[in-house]
């Protein structure tokens, strides 16, 4: 019997049930198109089992990207009318999950697109690092990597995560943040883009570190205070973390600046991303190839599967032709 291509679109893992179980994954996207593709590539090859992505307001042709690839069955999309005043993120979440039955999912985590999971226990796949929680435990909590910038301050194609491999030392307060994987997810109010919140079970919740430690958070205890950011002197790393690519090149920073931000008001000033913010992770001096040498040619091969399909390739190259053209206005060139 004649080995599987892996190049053959054809031989796409097919859509699972409607059902949101398994490991699943969650993002919500404004104006991400060039680095859409890599992001769903890497975490369908490192093993989720649904992944959900929302979009709003896009004027680069991420929302034309991702109806792409939920077509082809890779991921499914769910566009997002924010209204005035409502937060984009957690006003996706919410329809995600009302739509689509979250509570049912094994584990869930939400990402947002310059994020990408780094399992480095055993064979890196993320039930890897679920295997390594206890039936006791409730949450997995992980700290970033933060990565920087380069030299050339354009935007240029390819892939972010061979693109910037320089990061800031692990004990940076920009690693202070903290990303989950919660399971037994109805048992929570919401769903925020750092953790599940609003417990309403009548036991302590155990969460497990990624270096392997653990920690207790009483019932009517507030998560949001123990997993949004943590002390300095807290961060760790181990069984697993997130690379995050906050900044990418000048030029994308300048479009994150003026797409304004997910978790605040639609319509309010981006007050976050400034010259100061830039500056502060830009500095970072350590070269770090450990996500490429772990995940790269897996990454490569399904970035490649997916990119095969007509449809797929058509939306990215046209969502690079928009990107372009909104950064040549921002840079006036």
């Amino acid at each position: 019997m004649p080995e599987p291509d892996p190049l053959d679109p054809a031989q796409l893992k097919p859509a699972p049930p409607r059902a949101a179980s398994g490991h699943v994954l969650m993002c919500s996207m404004r104006d991400e198109g060039p680095f859409v593709l890599e992001f769903v590539a890497h975490h369908r090859a490192i093993g989720f089992d649904r992944i959900f992505i929302a979009s709003n307001d896009c004027r680069d042709g991420t929302d034309l990207l991702l109806d792409a690839l939920d077509r082809a069955g890779a991921i499914t999309h769910f566009r997002n009318e924010v209204q005035p005043g409502e937060l984009p993120q957690h006003s996706a979440y919410a329809g995600i999950r009302r739509r689509h039955g979250l509570d049912a999912a094994d584990w869930l985590m939400v990402l947002d697109a310059d994020e990408f999971l780094d399992v480095t226990t055993d064979g890196g796949r993320v039930q890897d690092l679920t295997a390594q929680a206890d039936a006791g435990d409730d949450i997995i909590m992980l700290n970033p990597l933060t990565f920087g910038t380069s030299r050339d301050p354009r935007w240029q194609p390819g892939l972010v995560t061979e693109q910037f491999p320089l990061r800031l030392p692990a004990r940076h307060g920009a690693n202070r943040p903290v990303k989950t994987l919660a399971r037994g997810v109805g048992r929570f109010r919401q769903i925020h883009n750092h953790s599940v919140v609003g417990y309403r079970g009548e036991d302590a919740l155990t969460v497990l570190r990624a270096d392997g430690s653990r920690l207790a958070i009483p019932p009517g205890g507030k998560l949001w205070e123990v997993l949004r950011n943590v002390p300095i002197e807290d961060i760790r790393h181990g069984l697993a973390h997130y690379n995050h690519y906050a900044v990418k090149s000048l030029a994308s920073y300048l479009l994150r600046h003026d797409r304004g931000r997910g978790a605040a008001p639609k319509g309010e000033a981006n007050a976050r991303h400034t010259s100061g913010y830039f500056d502060r992770i830009a500095g970072a001096r350590i070269r770090d190839t450990g996500f490429a040498d772990r995940h790269g040619a897996a990454l490569r091969v399904e970035h490649a599967r997916l990119l095969a399909i007509p449809d797929i390739a058509a939306a990215q190259a046209e969502t690079e032709r928009r990107y372009a053209a909104l950064i040549a206005v921002i840079m006036d060139y």
